[in-house]
Parts: C-alpha cells; structure tokens; sequence
C-alpha cells in the first residue's frame, strides 16, 4: 500500500468489488420487480428508466464534485449511498418506492465514477493512463461476471422477498467496497500537486465553457452513438431481439454473454498492448466498424435459418473486441481534451451522454421489436455504428494532437504515491 502502484491496485479491487456487488442483482431485477414482486413489466421496465434519469440528473454535480472536492472522499461517499440505494430497492414495495430507490442509486453511480477516474489521471502519467484504464475495464468485467454467477446460485425468484438475501449481499460488498477506496485513494491532492498536474488548479471552468469547445462536443456525439449501438442494447434490445426473433433458447444466449465477459477480460490487455501507437480516434473509429460487422452477423438468423445459435455466439464474441478498444480510450481521450482543471466535469459529461444513450436506447429497440420490425431494430445499429464512425474520424483530424504520447510497453506504472 505504500506504493502507487499498490495503492492502484487495491483501487481497482475496490472498483470491482462494488461491480461484483451490483453485479449479482442487475441481471434477475426485472424478473424480481415484474414477476416475483407482481408489479408488472411496465414498472421493472421504466426502474431501468429511473436508473438512468438518477444518473444524468446527479452527473453534472459528480463532475464539480470530482474537480473542486476530494475525490476519495466523495467516490467512498458515494458507495455509502450505492449500499443504502440497494437495501431501500430490496424492501420496496409499490413503484414508486422501487423508481425512487433505482433513481438514488443512478445518482450514486454516477457521483462515483468521476471521483475514481480523477484519482487515476492524478496517479497516473498522462502517456500511460490508456494502460490504468484498461486494467479497469477488466477488474469491472471480471467483477460483473463473478457477481452475476454468484447471484445466479443465491437468486429465488418464486417470493417477493426472495431476493433480498441477494441485494443485501450486494448492499454489504458496496460498503466494503467504500472502505476499499477510501483506503487506497489517500493522498489523491498531494499526488496532484507533486506532479504539477494541475488538474483542480482552476475552479472557473463552467460546464459551458467546456460544452463550447468543439472537440468536446464531438466526442459527446460519438459516446452518445457508439453506446445507443452496443451498451443500450446489450441487457435490454440484444436480448429481446435474439429471444423474439431467433430460435435461440435462454441457456444459449447466458452462455454468449459470458464468453463476451471472458473474451473481453482476456482481450483487453493485448489488445491495448498492440494498438498502443494508434490515436484514441482512430480506434474508436475501428471499434464502430467492427461493430457494424457485429451487427451484421446477429442479422444473419433473418437471412440464413439453421445456424442461429452460431451467429449469436459470433456476434457476441466480436462484440467483445470493440469493446477492449473503446473502454480503455474514452475516458483518457476526455481527459486529454479537457480545459486545465476540469477533467472531472469533461469525464462526467461523457458518462452523462452514454447514460441519455443508455435511457433511450432501449425504448427505440422496444418499439421496434414490438411492432415486428426486427430487420429496421438491427439497420438501426448499424446506422448509429456508421454515424460514430465518421465523427470519430471527423474529431481525429480536428484535434490530432490531443491523445497524447501513446507509453512504451504494457504495464501498470509505479505511480507516484
């Protein structure tokens, strides 16, 4: 612990374990709210609404928070807030309640997530912050997997408190979690300070100021695309689309969503070791493309009858690469365009346009797949994959130089601590 890199470390153990936390409830919620709670579809539908309404309303105030207050402080605050969200979500008992305490838990996530990502940039050199974010990316993947096979031993859904054991479980890992980064993240303002870094230097820069660079606005639009195209649909418009319209069964399709969370933890190292020489926009060009193949191939069951489960496998697993490239990118690349002193904020605007894409995306797949129209719900993705592209490319020649020196081999640094 008395190095940076083992206070790094023992940061993104604390990231993950909040993920395998949460990670054992999120997949059984809307068969808990909608069939073991008998509140109906409708209600477990609109609570994945409130999550995302909690998260944009909270996230410019997670910004502030991230640049002008202590960020350890406020990320383990934050988990505090995550655990509370989770019991009052397992003792809620009509909608409201259910939408109230999914809408606080939004918000804390979302107060959480700059917090922690200011806490890397201070402790991490600028030409290997891709690296940090890239092992971040895998402990959450590794967190979220072990927390949904955990969960889906403990889950009873035949009860409407049947559960809770579960969302208590998750609720207790939260808190620990909180402990965690409190622990690891001391001594995040003098990091920043012996540096030089600068990052909380200026406490000016509004949230105008830094929506009227150009550059920044182009990469709201490409997180806002690249995430209606993968992310928005991959718990809600995925799912349905392969269940409704192709002939794979539930086992199929579990066992294509954990070889996606295996590939993507075992990919993601090399995968960033090998395009290291390559801009943060070029990539995320590539990773839209890849993915207009991805949605190509779960096309192909309307096209080709007898090899469904194939293609579903195919297509999750391709899934997998585009992801090792865009996780690791975005946020360094938000950073690297960020005003002096508003990182935080630049961050939090980011997560703030994903979590609009993420609210919208699925009533877009839903009204799609409900009138029967599945052909126009995967022209759709491809569309968006298409748009994220070429504004990629259009933000690549407009700041070439905002990437930053790419480092020279894989690593976690031995950070100042």
């Amino acid at each position: 612990m008395q190095s940076g890199l083992g206070r790094t470390l023992v940061l993104l153990s604390g990231g993950a374990l909040a993920t395998a936390g949460w990670g054992a409830v999120f997949p059984f919620l809307y068969a808990d709210i909608s069939s073991a709670r008998g509140l109906g579809g409708g209600v477990a539908t609109a609570t994945f609404t409130a999550f995302a309404i909690g998260s944009i309303i909270a996230a410019p105030l997670a910004g502030w928070s991230a640049d002008r207050a202590n960020p350890t402080v406020v990320a383990a605050l934050a988990r505090v807030a995550m655990a509370i969200s989770t019991v009052l979500l397992a003792f809620a008992a009509n909608p409201m309640s259910v939408w109230l305490a999914a809408a606080g838990f939004g918000a804390a996530l979302a107060m959480s997530q700059p917090a922690i990502q200011v806490i890397l940039l201070e402790r991490t050199p600028a030409d290997r912050r891709r690296d940090v974010f890239a092992w971040q990316f895998i402990a959450t993947n590794l967190g979220a997997a072990a927390g949904a096979a955990l969960g889906g031993m403990l889950v009873d859904l035949s009860s409407p408190a049947g559960m809770r054991p579960v969302y208590l479980l998750a609720a207790a890992v939260a808190l620990v979690s909180a402990a965690v980064v409190a622990m690891a993240g001391r001594g995040a303002h003098a990091a920043a300070g012996r540096s030089g870094a600068g990052e909380r230097a200026t406490g000016s820069v509004s949230y105008g100021k830094i929506l009227a660079r150009k550059p920044i606005r182009w990469l709201l639009g490409i997180a806002l695309l690249i995430t209606l195209a993968c992310y928005a649909q991959f718990d809600a418009g995925l799912p349905a689309y392969v269940l409704k319209s192709t002939t794979v069964n539930p086992a199929v399709l579990g066992a294509a969503v954990a070889v996606n969370a295996v590939l993507v933890a075992a990919l993601t190292g090399p995968v960033v070791a090998y395009t290291r020489r390559r801009r943060g926009t070029s990539l995320l060009a590539l990773c839209a493309v890849l993915w207009v193949g991805c949605w190509a191939v779960f096309g192909l069951p309307l096209l080709v009858g007898g090899f469904d489960s194939i293609f579903v496998f195919l297509g999750f697993a391709a899934l997998s690469l585009g992801e090792t490239m865009m996780a690791p990118i975005l946020s360094p690349l938000a950073a690297s365009l960020a005003p002096e002193g508003a990182a935080g904020r630049t961050m939090a605007a980011v997560t703030g346009a994903t979590t609009v894409a993420t609210a919208i995306g699925p009533i877009l797949s839903g009204a799609l797949l409900g009138l029967d129209l599945p052909a126009v719900f995967i022209a759709m993705q491809m569309l968006f994959c298409v748009a994220a592209a070429v504004a990629a490319l259009r933000l690549r020649r407009m700041a070439p130089g905002s990437t930053g020196r790419p480092p020279q081999k894989f690593q976690i640094p031995e950070l100042v601590g």
